[in-house]
C-alpha cells in the first residue's frame, strides 16, 4: 500500500478540497440537505481567497485525495500560544481504516507545534461513539465542556 501524503491545501487544490467536504455532508447530513458539488467548491473557493481562517490539510495516496481536516488558528489560547480548533476530520469511505485519520492528526500536531500552538481543540457529536473512541486511541483527553450553538437563522442576538 502506498503511503499518505499529507499537506496544507493550496487555492489549486479547491476543486479536490470541496469534494471531500460534499462528500463528508452526504457521510453526515445525507444527499437531502448536502449542497452540490458548485455551491460547495464556491465556498471553498471563497474561504481560501480571502484567508478567513479556515485551513485545509488534505491527504492523498497515489495522488488521489483520500482525507481531509478543516481547521482554525485560535488565539490567544492559553498562556497566549493560541490553538488549533478542528472544524472537521473526514476520511474517504474507501480509506477508512488504513490510518488517515491518524496521519492527518499526527500532521495536524506537528503543524501546531511548529506555529507555536499549545493544544488542539475539537468536538464530536455525543452520540459518535467511534470518533470518540478514536480521539481517545491517539491520547485526547475528554473534556467536561458545555458546547453552545448560537442559530443566527433565527432572532437570537438580534437587536431587536
Amino acid at each position: 500500500m502506498s503511503p499518505i501524503a499529507i499537506r496544507l491545501a493550496t487555492q489549486e487544490d479547491a476543486p479536490e478540497v470541496a469534494a471531500l467536504v460534499r462528500a463528508l455532508d452526504l457521510y453526515y447530513a445525507g444527499p437531502e440537505v448536502a449542497l452540490p458539488l458548485e455551491p460547495t467548491l464556491a465556498m471553498v473557493e471563497r474561504s481560501m481567497r480571502e484567508a478567513e481562517g479556515t485551513r485545509y490539510a488534505l491527504a492523498s495516496r497515489d495522488g488521489q485525495p483520500v482525507g481531509l481536516a478543516c481547521f482554525a488558528v485560535l488565539r490567544p489560547g492559553f498562556r497566549l500560544s493560541g490553538l488549533l480548533f478542528v472544524k472537521e476530520l473526514f476520511v474517504d469511505e474507501q480509506a477508512r481504516g488504513q490510518a488517515v485519520g491518524a496521519g492527518l492528526m499526527r500532521w495536524l500536531a506537528d503543524y501546531a507545534r511548529t506555529h507555536g500552538l499549545s493544544r488542539i481543540d475539537l468536538t464530536t457529536e455525543g452520540t459518535n461513539m467511534r470518533a470518540q473512541a478514536f480521539y481517545e486511541r491517539l491520547g485526547g483527553e475528554r473534556m467536561d465542556k458545555v458546547f453552545y450553538r448560537f442559530n443566527l437563522s433565527t432572532d437570537v442576538l438580534s437587536e431587536d
